[in-house]
């Protein structure tokens, strides 16, 4: 549970000490002991959750895109030349930090895209790790390990 709050739902030792009774000192042995701060470290940082935030921000820009051209409409309309250079001025700055943030966007998604070679190797250790932990178990997911690594392969064509 104390793994849960602080790696996955990123409360502080101090809170999770509240909650679960057991002391600050106990949890950060814990933390140390078993890597948590690392972990929850590189799940903030995850390229999926990178991308997420790249694309709120890109759905942000979008709208303050939409608005800035409905604003230089009406600009144009009234014959605002000072409001009408300033917006579009607005405007190519929106443009800018949106082609900006795809181009971020496409690097995540290259520099963290997985070779099939790599992928079978983890799966592999994975599976190595099964075995030893609980041989039985991993007899049993025989069927599902060459399904899983079957489809995956197609996947990558």
């Amino acid at each position: 549970m104390a793994r849960i709050l602080y790696v996955e739902q990123h409360k502080t030792a101090k809170e999770i000490s509240g909650l679960i009774n057991v002391s600050e000192a106990t949890l950060s042995k814990w933390i140390n002991k078993f890597g948590w701060k690392n972990e929850r470290t590189a799940r903030l940082s995850s390229p999926a959750l990178r991308g997420e935030n790249i694309k709120q921000l890109i759905n942000e820009l979008s709208e303050q895109r939409l608005e800035s051209s409905r604003e230089l409409r009406q600009a144009i309309e009234v014959a605002d030349l000072e409001r009408t250079t300033d917006l579009r001025k607005q405007i190519a700055g929106i443009d800018d930090a949106v082609s900006k943030w795809n181009k971020t966007l496409q690097n995540i998604h290259k520099e963290n895209q997985v070779s099939l070679a790599t992928y079978l190797s983890v799966m592999e250790m994975i599976f190595d790790a099964l075995r030893e932990y609980d041989e039985k178990l991993y007899y049993k997911l025989i069927d599902f390990q060459d399904k899983h690594l079957n489809e995956v392969s197609l996947r990558f064509k």
